[in-house]
């Protein structure tokens, strides 16, 4: 893995916590963090997405 990816992803990305997980995805941990870290990219995505509207631009979308 690239250098820099591998310090982000430390960085962003927490340890598997089984007690944080919604009970359903308990017993498999490749799906609930996959779910967390889309969870997490979506928000990122639609955060800057936001931020990168001019104010007048948000007027519109309310």
């Amino acid at each position: 893995m690239n250098v820099l990816f591998e310090l982000l992803f430390n960085a962003w990305c927490p340890s598997y916590r089984p007690d944080l997980v919604p009970e359903y995805l308990r017993d498999d941990p490749v799906k609930a963090y996959g779910q967390y870290a889309f969870q997490a990219g979506f928000q990122l995505g639609m955060s800057l997405a936001v931020a990168s509207l001019r104010p007048e631009d948000l007027a519109d979308l309310t």
